[in-house]
């Protein structure tokens, strides 16, 4: 990848995903468009105008008005949503029983998870029972779907230039893997 003259860029103890978010919000603020490549749920809460998702696995490009078509809630309440839904992919659990439906249906009835919490007493049935149950859990949920988005970088996005590729050492390499 570096023979090619892609950018590696990789921070020790930091998950690439909060890389990822810190370099895409720092593109969005300065107004550049970007594009993130990635399947991973989390990263919706990335969306914006400046900022889509493509998925090269199934061809899906999300941009604000496809997140909300696809999961029917906004980037800004991502977050919200999977904390409710939980994320089995990153061992979050979320509330027992709590839906895409029902996570939709909250947060469309109450507008974020901070008034859900407060109204937690008014939601009934055992999906009710069961958001009150995980009350305790659910600032730490919250914490562990947050992408962070202000990780300390050796340089900001607009200062990664492609380095030019290694020809000589990309002939080397395609010869001995066969490509």
């Amino acid at each position: 990848v570096a023979a090619a003259g892609w950018n590696i860029l990789t921070i020790d103890g930091v998950e690439a995903d909060d890389v990822i978010g810190t370099l895409a919000q720092q593109a969005s603020r300065n107004g550049a468009r970007c594009i993130v490549s990635t399947g991973d749920k989390d990263l919706k809460q990335l969306v914006n105008a400046n900022v889509m998702l493509v998925n090269t696995m199934s061809n899906e490009i999300l941009d604000e008005a496809g997140v909300l078509a696809k999961f029917g809630v906004s980037p800004e309440r991502i977050v919200d949503y999977l904390t409710l839904v939980g994320d089995a992919v990153d061992n979050v659990p979320g509330v027992d029983k709590c839906g895409p439906k029902t996570a939709v249906k909250w947060l469309t009835q109450y507008g974020d998870l901070d008034n859900l919490v407060s109204h937690a007493h008014e939601v009934g049935g055992a999906v009710g029972d069961n958001l009150r149950a995980a009350l305790e859990w659910l600032p730490q949920g919250r914490r562990l779907v947050t992408v962070k988005c202000d990780v300390p970088l050796e340089k900001r996005f607009d200062e990664l230039q492609a380095p030019a590729p290694d020809t000589q050492k990309l002939r080397t390499l395609f010869e001995h893997f066969g490509f």
